[in-house]
């Protein structure tokens, strides 16, 4: 395929970052000024509880430095995270960016704005990214840097037949998603409608006594389930890591949006395992992170272990469903968070965890409950296994593309 190659500066109409200065909230204000946090998986993601509000003068104002509009190229370039990134979409005209994203404006004469992003966001550049930031306290994509960013580019045409089928891909993952978000919220709604509203079946002819279905208990954690904590073998010990033991950080799950997990992004060796302070633990023990922050929650679905940002719970399932602790976790996230103490950040100890009191239904209930959530998780989980198998084809598509490999009708 023919191509021609280009700096980014060459071929974009504006290459700047967000807002330097410091800005002054308004918690009336109508627009959003957001950060590198609010670029997630190929998209900008609002959060009402977190996002910071400012007035319509002061976005516009931004905007008049920024040109932000729809289809220019959101980056993140500074920390962790540098160089995910984001297409922007409608509704631009109500948020502006702090100076952790960049923003690429293309020329649509010499560049589709798809095309680039999906060009951007391949393997090879990511990896590229992190290499070429630079920075003491953490990295950093600078703009002089962008700019000289090369980049081989197609005729026009061409670039427009690869983002057509690789948006076609994007589509489908974002209906899956859709999906799985109404299935979640099943599952959701099912636990507040028995065990908050308390209309479980049979509930017209159940007696209530203190509050609670006659027949119902309060138990502690500490009496239903064994409490399990974490460790992490040491880090300078090559040994220990990169073996076949999957091994989850609370960082693992600030993206998770499935009920079950099954690895992190790191493994251990069993020799990394004995010489730590990791367990083992079973599948569908319910996992809660108990620091940085306190509240992830998810369901093991393999033997797995943890650092020691955990305080997992093994069931005894002849008394409590793993599922139920699950949603029971999931609704008292607050609460989690209010008993949570320490000097340098709040933490659920193990003593404190097994003396949080729990609700009990009987297990019939609980039988029933899991086995409708189940169903729910169940369709869920496998509608998580396309998109994974959708991303992996789209991800292999362009550089097929891009080689001739694969013909363009």
């Amino acid at each position: 395929m023919e191509t021609r190659t280009y700096t980014l500066k060459d071929i974009s109409l504006n290459i700047c970052d967000g807002v330097h200065n410091t800005v002054i909230d308004d918690e009336n204000g109508d627009c959003l000024l957001l950060s590198a946090k609010n670029i997630q998986c190929g998209r900008i993601v609002f959060d009402e509880n977190t996002d910071r509000k400012i007035n319509r003068e002061l976005c516009n104002k931004l905007k008049k430095r920024t040109k932000l509009s729809k289809n220019d190229i959101a980056i993140t370039t500074v920390g962790a995270n540098v160089g995910d990134l984001a297409i922007v979409g409608d509704g631009s005209e109500n948020y502006e960016f702090q100076r952790s994203v960049g923003i690429i404006k293309a020329n649509t004469k010499i560049a589709d704005p798809i095309f680039l992003f999906y060009l951007l966001g391949t393997n090879s550049f990511n990896y590229y990214f992190h290499v070429i930031a630079t920075g003491s306290a953490q990295p950093c994509l600078f703009l002089g840097t962008l700019n000289k960013i090369k980049v081989q580019l197609p005729p026009i045409p061409t670039q427009q037949k690869i983002a057509s089928i690789l948006s076609a891909y994007d589509n489908l993952i974002q209906n899956y998603k859709k999906q799985i978000e109404a299935l979640q919220t099943a599952a959701s709604e099912l636990y507040k409608e028995w065990f908050v509203r308390f209309r479980f079946p049979g509930w017209q002819t159940t007696e209530f006594e203190n509050g609670i279905p006659e027949g119902w208990k309060v138990e502690r954690i500490g009496n239903v389930g064994e409490v399990i904590g974490g460790g992490t073998p040491s880090t300078e010990n090559e040994e220990y890591w990169d073996g076949d033991i999957p091994w989850l950080s609370p960082v693992d799950l600030s993206d998770n949006t499935n009920v079950y997990v099954s690895r992190g992004s790191k493994n251990i060796t069993e020799l990394g395992l004995k010489k730590s302070s990791a367990k083992m633990m079973p599948k569908d023990t319910v996992l809660l992170s108990s620091r940085a922050p306190v509240g992830y929650v998810a369901l093991a679905k393999n033997p797995i272990c943890t650092n020691q940002g955990f305080k997992s719970v093994v069931c005894n399932t002849s008394v409590i469903q793993p599922i139920y602790l699950y949603y029971y976790f999931r609704m008292n996230k607050n609460y989690l968070q209010s008993i949570a103490s320490g000097a340098t950040f709040p933490e659920l100890s193990g003593s404190m965890m097994k003396k949080i009191k729990v609700l009990l239904p009987p297990e019939k209930v609980q039988q029933q409950f899991s086995e409708r959530a189940n169903s729910f998780i169940a369709k869920a989980e496998l509608l998580s296994e396309q998109i994974t198998n959708l991303t992996q084809q789209r991800n292999l598509l362009l550089p097929r593309l891009m080689s001739g490999k694969l013909e363009l009708k």
